[in-house]
Order: structure tokens, then sequence, then C-alpha cells
């Protein structure tokens, strides 16, 4: 069967809307994974590849391409590319669904780093080892659903149905392996007051002013953590107060107003020891509530002298020899397959700091970079267990 080139594989997935439901209220047609997971699986059904499908949430689908190695060694160690088939919701993109090349030979398009270029790059990797009759190792790209918000596909899979003996969670790192990236908890506090007609302040309690009060401790807190000792790849954590909400109309004292904290976990931070941080800082402050975590991913790191991240940057750089350990700020499923004890790397094409804005693009050539490095990893992988 024909193979398509890189570009025409890009374009065909940026095509399928597949907005993480949670990233898009105004458009619900273009929300879900369904459409790109039957894309992807009757793609690897025309070219033999065995297929898994995972139901991770109702009409949200993980989808597993299994490629045996070669000789069908059924021991053979197992290398997993994890790529995610949702997006976010980008409003005043213009055509969000074509590519669009500019002048500067970069293509731009909805999700076309983050994650669709990891995604061709994570195919084209299979198809590639399956051409020349497989690889020393098993090979299995996993597409997961639901990466933006909440991380229920790769969830739903790990470690009971995939327990690979090494993992490349796909995101644009610009072809660099990244070591180390943050952790992610949220919590909501919310401020009680009594409410009057604003004609009666003295009678009334404004929830409002109560938490403005929390969010001047919090600003502090933010100072004092970003003056904290630095990570080697990752600097300082940081804690960030996202979204306000408080009263229903002017003309009334508010009787209750919430907010929510972003706090960024460095490896080795517990959710425990952030909480206790931040009921610290608030000491000083009074009645207000803190929920449980409303979110939460952990953070990642792998040792640089480990073998497989050895690995990972030696092929990467006989393709870009500047390639080089780094780390990220955001959070990614690396933390989950870590949490099992999984040799994993973040590696990509791309680069991950234009993702959720109009400025998202690739090089497609990057994508077939990429593709040489995991192929030539998965062609040494055996070596490095």
């Amino acid at each position: 069967m024909r193979r398509m080139n890189t570009l025409e594989l890009l374009r065909k997935l940026v095509a399928i809307p597949s907005v993480n439901p949670h990233c898009i209220k105004s458009h619900p047609e273009l929300a879900g994974e369904k459409r790109i997971a039957d894309f992807i699986e009757h793609l690897a059904h025309s070219r033999g590849i065995r297929t898994s499908r995972i139901e991770s949430e109702p009409g949200r689908p993980t989808l597993l391409l299994e490629l045996p190695a070669k000789n069908n060694a059924p021991d053979a160690p197992l290398l997993a590319c994890f790529a995610h088939t949702d997006t976010v919701w980008v409003p005043n993109l213009p055509s969000p669904f074509e590519i669009t090349q500019t002048g500067d030979g970069f293509y731009y398009g909805l999700g076309v780093t983050d994650d669709k270029a990891s995604l061709a790059a994570a195919l084209f990797s299979l198809f590639a080892l399956q051409e020349q009759g497989g690889a020393p190792c098993r090979f299995t790209v996993v597409c997961t659903c639901d990466e933006e918000a909440g991380f229920a596909g790769i969830d739903s899979i790990l470690p009971d149905r995939i327990r690979p003996d090494a993992a490349i969670v796909m995101e644009g790192t610009l072809l660099d392996v990244v070591t180390a990236h943050k952790g992610t908890v949220r919590w909501r506090i919310t401020s009680r007051g009594v409410s009057v007609h604003s004609s009666l302040v003295p009678q009334g309690e404004n929830a409002i002013y109560k938490s403005a009060k929390l969010v001047l401790a919090i600003e502090q807190f933010s100072n004092r953590l970003i003056g904290k000792s630095s990570h080697k790849r990752l600097s300082h954590p940081t804690v960030n107060v996202g979204t306000i909400q408080g009263g229903t109309q002017p003309n009334s004292v508010p009787d209750r107003c919430e907010f929510v904290i972003d706090r960024r976990l460095l490896p080795g931070e517990t959710v425990e020891q952030a909480e206790n941080e931040l009921r610290d800082a608030l000491s000083g402050c009074s009645d207000y509530e803190l929920s449980e975590p409303t979110f939460f991913t952990a953070p990642f790191e792998i040792g640089e002298h480990h073998p497989f991240a050895a690995l990972m940057l030696e092929n990467a750089r006989k393709v870009k020899p500047e390639a080089c350990f780094r780390g990220l700020s955001c959070s990614t499923e690396a933390g989950s397959t870590a949490a099992y004890g999984i040799p994993t790397v973040v590696f990509g094409p791309g680069d991950v700091r234009t993702a959720h804005s109009i400025h998202e693009c690739i090089q497609p050539r990057e994508i077939d970079r990429a593709v040489e490095i995991i192929t030539a990893a998965a062609r040494s992988f055996s070596s490095f267990l």
C-alpha cells in the first residue's frame, strides 16, 4: 500500500476535529476523540497492524497499535510511544482544521504540534519498523484520549493493559530529550459572607473582600516560591490564581467568592507538602474553605545517567548534533508512566511552547527526523536493558 508522506498524514490528522470536551463549550460538535481514533484504527488495519481499543470514557477511546518483535519473539522487551489525540480549542485561530503555510517555512493549524505532529511521528515510526521486518523489541503506539484535561486515557490502561519496559511520551521538545517536568495540583478556595442590599453594607459581610486578602497572601507566597532553591532543569515551583468568581449583581453584597489555585510541583514535592505550605501562607487569613485537590498530575524525572535516557540522547544527536537533556515546565503523561517505575523520556517534534495558541506550528521535516531517532532507538533498544 502507498505510504502517505509526512505532510499528507499531518493534514489528515489536523483536519479531524478532536477537541477535548472539557476544553470547548461553544462548539460541542467538534469535541471528542472517537473520529480520530477511527481514522487511525482504519489506517492501521489497512497495513495489517493489530490494534486494541479501550473506552477510557464513554465514546472516548484510547487506541493501541502493536507491532511484534522481529521473528515474533513473544518475550522481547516492549518499547511504547505515547501520543495523545485530543487538542484544546483556540477561538481566534483562523481555519483551525486546515494546515496553512507562511513564508517562514512553518505550517500552522489546531493541534499541529500538540500533539498531532508527535502522533504522526509515532505512526510513521511504527510503519517504518514494520517495513523493516520489526525491531529486536516489541513496539507499541498508544494513542491516548483526555491528555489535555484529566489523563483518563493513560489512567485507563496503566498498568494492567500495558506496562512497557520503557516509554517515549511524545510532546514537542524540538527533538531534545526531556528528563524532568513539573507536576500540577489544583485547589478551590471559597470565602463566605452575608448578603444584603448594597445600601446596607455594614449589615453584610463581603465574601469578595475576604478572597481579596487571600489572593494577596498567595501573591506573596508566589514570590517566596520563585525565590526557593532551583531544580537543575526546572528552576523553581510556582503558584498561580487562575480563575475567580464571586457575587451575583452590583447592588448586592456578595455572600460567596471562590478562586482556583494552580501549583506546579518539582520532582520530590508531594501534594501534602504543597498543601501544608499553602495553609502556612494563608495562616494570617481566616474564614476560608480549601477543597480537596480538584486536579493532579505527578512530576516526572529520570536520571540523566539512566541507560534509556542515554540511548535516546545518543540517537537524537546523530540527527540533531546539538540535542541535549532539558526540562519542561508543563505536565505530561510521563508523570503517569514514571509513577509505575517505567523508564521514560519526553521527546518529539515541534515546540510545545507554541501550543494552545494561534502561533502553534511545525516544520514537517522535524517529524521525519523524529521518526529517524525513534526507529534507531527501537533497533538498539534491547541493548539498554
